[in-house]
Protein backbone atom coordinates (compact mmCIF):
# COMPACT_ATOMS: atom_id res chain seq x y z
CA UNK A 1 0.00 0.00 0.00
CA UNK A 2 1.34 3.37 -0.91
CA UNK A 3 -0.04 6.85 -0.57
CA UNK A 4 -1.15 8.40 -3.82
CA UNK A 5 0.82 11.63 -4.30
CA UNK A 6 -2.03 13.17 -6.31
CA UNK A 7 -4.38 13.61 -3.34
CA UNK A 8 -6.49 16.69 -3.95
CA UNK A 9 -8.58 16.92 -0.79
CA UNK A 10 -9.28 14.32 1.83
CA UNK A 11 -13.00 13.73 2.39
CA UNK A 12 -14.83 12.54 5.51
CA UNK A 13 -15.58 8.81 5.74
CA UNK A 14 -19.08 7.86 4.65
CA UNK A 15 -19.07 4.79 6.89
CA UNK A 16 -17.78 5.88 10.32
CA UNK A 17 -18.11 9.65 9.80
CA UNK A 18 -15.15 10.23 12.14
CA UNK A 19 -12.31 9.29 9.83
CA UNK A 20 -10.89 10.82 6.70
CA UNK A 21 -10.69 9.17 3.28
CA UNK A 22 -7.12 9.19 2.05
CA UNK A 23 -5.97 8.28 -1.46
CA UNK A 24 -4.05 5.00 -1.57
CA UNK A 25 -3.03 2.43 -4.16
CA UNK A 26 -3.49 -1.14 -2.99
CA UNK A 27 -4.51 -4.59 -4.17
CA UNK A 28 -8.23 -5.22 -4.62
CA UNK A 29 -9.33 -8.67 -3.46
CA UNK A 30 -12.60 -10.39 -4.37
CA UNK A 31 -14.12 -13.81 -5.00
CA UNK A 32 -15.55 -14.53 -8.44
CA UNK A 33 -18.01 -17.36 -9.01
CA UNK A 34 -16.42 -20.03 -11.18
CA UNK A 35 -12.95 -18.54 -10.79
CA UNK A 36 -12.33 -18.23 -7.06
CA UNK A 37 -10.27 -15.65 -5.19
CA UNK A 38 -8.90 -12.88 -7.39
CA UNK A 39 -6.41 -10.15 -6.53
CA UNK A 40 -6.24 -7.10 -8.79
CA UNK A 41 -2.93 -5.33 -8.12
CA UNK A 42 -2.36 -1.61 -7.70
CA UNK A 43 -5.89 -0.21 -7.66
CA UNK A 44 -6.26 3.48 -6.75
CA UNK A 45 -8.89 4.00 -4.06
CA UNK A 46 -9.63 5.99 -0.95
CA UNK A 47 -9.34 4.37 2.50
CA UNK A 48 -10.60 5.68 5.82
CA UNK A 49 -7.78 6.33 8.29
CA UNK A 50 -10.07 5.28 11.17
CA UNK A 51 -12.29 2.34 10.13
CA UNK A 52 -10.41 1.16 7.01
CA UNK A 53 -13.49 1.35 4.75
CA UNK A 54 -12.56 1.86 1.09
CA UNK A 55 -14.18 3.73 -1.79
CA UNK A 56 -13.18 2.83 -5.33
CA UNK A 57 -13.64 5.61 -7.88
CA UNK A 58 -13.79 5.66 -11.66
CA UNK A 59 -10.04 5.16 -12.17
CA UNK A 60 -9.97 2.14 -9.86
CA UNK A 61 -13.07 0.65 -11.44
CA UNK A 62 -11.53 0.97 -14.92
CA UNK A 63 -8.45 -0.94 -13.75
CA UNK A 64 -10.61 -3.65 -12.15
CA UNK A 65 -12.83 -3.93 -15.25
CA UNK A 66 -9.82 -4.19 -17.57
CA UNK A 67 -8.34 -6.89 -15.36
CA UNK A 68 -11.58 -8.92 -15.39
CA UNK A 69 -12.03 -8.61 -19.16
CA UNK A 70 -8.55 -10.12 -19.60
CA UNK A 71 -9.06 -12.73 -16.87
CA UNK A 72 -12.32 -14.00 -18.40
CA UNK A 73 -11.30 -13.52 -22.07
CA UNK A 74 -14.46 -11.46 -22.51
CA UNK A 75 -14.83 -9.24 -25.54
CA UNK A 76 -14.64 -5.56 -24.57
CA UNK A 77 -17.21 -2.87 -25.33
CA UNK A 78 -14.63 -1.34 -27.71
CA UNK A 79 -14.41 -4.61 -29.67
CA UNK A 80 -18.20 -4.91 -29.82
CA UNK A 81 -18.42 -1.35 -31.15
CA UNK A 82 -15.75 -2.23 -33.73
CA UNK A 83 -17.92 -5.20 -34.80
CA UNK A 84 -20.97 -2.93 -35.24
CA UNK A 85 -18.91 -0.31 -37.06
CA UNK A 86 -17.16 -2.77 -39.38
CA UNK A 87 -20.47 -4.04 -40.75
CA UNK A 88 -22.41 -0.76 -40.33
CA UNK A 89 -25.10 -2.52 -38.31
CA UNK A 90 -27.24 -1.49 -35.36
CA UNK A 91 -27.49 -3.35 -32.08
CA UNK A 92 -30.87 -4.65 -33.26
CA UNK A 93 -29.41 -5.94 -36.53
CA UNK A 94 -26.49 -7.54 -34.64
CA UNK A 95 -29.01 -9.28 -32.38
CA UNK A 96 -30.98 -10.59 -35.37
CA UNK A 97 -27.82 -11.86 -37.07
CA UNK A 98 -26.15 -13.43 -34.02
CA UNK A 99 -29.23 -14.47 -32.06
CA UNK A 100 -27.78 -13.03 -28.84
CA UNK A 101 -30.57 -10.60 -28.03
CA UNK A 102 -30.61 -6.84 -28.36
CA UNK A 103 -30.65 -6.23 -24.59
CA UNK A 104 -27.58 -8.41 -24.08
CA UNK A 105 -25.69 -6.64 -26.85
CA UNK A 106 -26.63 -3.29 -25.32
CA UNK A 107 -25.46 -4.40 -21.87
CA UNK A 108 -22.16 -5.72 -23.29
CA UNK A 109 -21.63 -2.52 -25.27
CA UNK A 110 -22.20 -0.34 -22.19
CA UNK A 111 -20.00 -2.57 -20.04
CA UNK A 112 -22.83 -3.45 -17.67
CA UNK A 113 -22.11 -7.17 -18.03
CA UNK A 114 -19.32 -9.17 -19.62
CA UNK A 115 -20.17 -11.71 -22.32
CA UNK A 116 -19.14 -15.33 -21.84
CA UNK A 117 -15.95 -16.66 -23.37
CA UNK A 118 -17.91 -18.52 -26.07
CA UNK A 119 -19.93 -15.44 -27.05
CA UNK A 120 -16.72 -13.40 -27.07
CA UNK A 121 -15.00 -15.94 -29.31
CA UNK A 122 -17.96 -15.98 -31.72
CA UNK A 123 -18.12 -12.20 -32.05
CA UNK A 124 -14.35 -11.99 -32.43
CA UNK A 125 -14.54 -14.58 -35.22
CA UNK A 126 -17.24 -12.55 -36.98
CA UNK A 127 -15.15 -9.41 -36.53
CA UNK A 128 -12.11 -11.13 -38.03
CA UNK A 129 -13.88 -12.89 -40.91
CA UNK A 130 -16.20 -11.04 -43.28
CA UNK A 131 -16.94 -14.38 -44.95
CA UNK A 132 -18.14 -15.90 -41.66
CA UNK A 133 -20.26 -12.81 -41.00
CA UNK A 134 -21.87 -12.98 -44.46
CA UNK A 135 -22.61 -16.69 -44.07
CA UNK A 136 -24.30 -16.06 -40.73
CA UNK A 137 -26.10 -12.95 -41.98
CA UNK A 138 -27.59 -14.71 -45.01
CA UNK A 139 -27.95 -18.08 -43.27
CA UNK A 140 -26.24 -19.55 -46.30
CA UNK A 141 -25.63 -22.97 -44.77
CA UNK A 142 -24.27 -25.50 -47.21
CA UNK A 143 -25.73 -28.80 -46.08
CA UNK A 144 -25.01 -31.82 -48.24
CA UNK A 145 -28.09 -33.24 -49.91
CA UNK A 146 -28.72 -36.74 -48.70
CA UNK A 147 -31.55 -39.19 -49.18
CA UNK A 148 -30.60 -41.26 -46.19
CA UNK A 149 -32.86 -41.14 -43.12
CA UNK A 150 -31.53 -39.13 -40.21
CA UNK A 151 -31.28 -41.22 -37.07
Amino acid sequence: MSKNKETSQDAPCFECESGTLEAVVQDFETNVTGIGDVVVPNVPMERCDQCGDVVIGDAGNRIIDTYFYKLTSAITPTEIQAFLDKYSITQKEAAEITGYGEKNISRWLRGHIRPSKSVSNNIRTLLASTEAFEILKTRNWKHPVTHEPVI
